[in-house]
C-alpha cells in the first residue's frame, strides 16, 4: 500500500478535525494504546471531547452516561460491557475508566444484537416492518460489488458461500449505518463537541461508516489505521484512510 500520509504526531491536521475514527483489531492490545494516546493528547489540546463506541449498543446508553458521572460502580458497568461485547473487559478498561475520570461522554454507537444476528443469518430483506422501526429512517442495505470486495479484503473472507457473503455484507453495511446515523445525530445535538471514535478496522476504514456519515453531514474527518499485518496493510488501498500506522 502506498501509504497517504504517515503518522508521527498529533498535528494540527488530526486535531482541528470534528471527527476522528481510530480503528482496531479487537483483541490486539497495541491499538487500544493508540487510541487511548489519541484520546488524552486530544483532551490535553483543549478539546471537549466525546468517544463513541461500537462495543455497546444504542440502548444501553443511559449505562454510558451514569458511567461517566460518576453514579454507577464498577462492578455494575463492568456487567453492562459483557452483556454488549465479548473482548474481555481489560481490552478497553484504561479508555472507560479515563472516560470516567475526566467525564468525557461516552456514545454507544452499536446496533440492535436480535436485528444483527437475524440479518447475519438471514439478510436485510428477512427483516419486518417492525423490526425496520427500530433502525434509522428508510435504512436500506443494497450490496454492490465493490463494497463486497472491500468486505473481501477488509474481513478477509475466505468462504466460497455467496449468499453468507451478501448476507454478511449486508450486515456490516447496516452496522455501519446505523453508528453513522448515531454520530450524526450525536454531534448536531453536540456542535461544540469533537469525537473520536473506537471501533473496528474494517468500520473505521473510507468505505465504512465514514462514507455512511459522509452522506449526512460534511463535517471534517481524519481516519487512523493502527499498525496491521504486512499481508493485511498491502491490501489496503491509500483512499482508505488518512494515516496507517508502521
Amino acid at each position: 500500500m502506498t501509504v497517504k500520509r504517515r503518522l508521527t504526531g498529533w498535528g494540527a491536521d488530526v486535531r482541528t478535525a470534528r471527527l476522528i475514527f481510530v480503528g482496531e483489531l479487537h483483541d490486539n492490545q497495541e491499538h487500544h494504546r493508540l487510541q487511548l494516546e489519541m484520546i488524552k493528547a486530544l483532551q490535553a489540546s483543549g478539546s471537549r471531547l466525546a468517544i463513541g463506541m461500537e462495543m455497546f449498543r444504542a440502548e444501553s446508553q443511559p449505562a454510558l452516561d451514569r458511567w461517566v458521572a460518576g453514579s454507577m460502580d464498577l462492578l455494575e458497568f463492568m456487567a453492562i460491557y459483557r452483556d454488549n461485547w465479548t473482548i474481555p473487559w481489560e481490552a478497553y478498561n484504561e479508555i472507560l475508566l479515563y472516560a470516567r475520570n475526566n467525564r468525557i461522554p461516552l456514545v454507544a454507537l452499536n446496533a440492535p444484537r436480535e436485528i444483527m444476528q437475524k440479518v447475519y443469518r438471514q439478510g436485510f430483506g428477512s427483516l419486518t416492518p417492525e423490526e425496520l422501526r427500530n433502525l434509522p429512517q428508510d435504512v436500506t442495505c443494497r450490496v454492490d460489488r465493490p463494497y463486497m470486495d472491500f468486505v473481501r479484503r477488509s474481513f478477509v473472507w475466505h468462504s466460497a458461500d455467496d449468499a453468507m457473503l451478501r448476507y454478511f455484507c449486508e450486515a456490516q453495511l447496516l452496522r455501519n449505518k446505523v453508528m453513522a446515523d448515531r454520530l450524526n445525530a450525536y454531534l448536531r445535538k453536540e456542535p461544540a463537541r469533537q469525537m473520536i471514535v473506537v471501533t473496528g478496522v474494517g468500520h473505521a476504514l473510507r468505505w465504512g461508516v465514514p462514507d455512511e456519515f459522509a452522506g449526512l453531514s460534511h463535517v471534517e474527518m481524519r481516519i487512523v489505521i493502527p499498525q496491521l499485518s504486512e499481508t493485511t496493510a498491502e491490501s489496503l488501498h491509500k483512499e482508505d484512510a488518512d494515516y496507517v500506522m508502521r
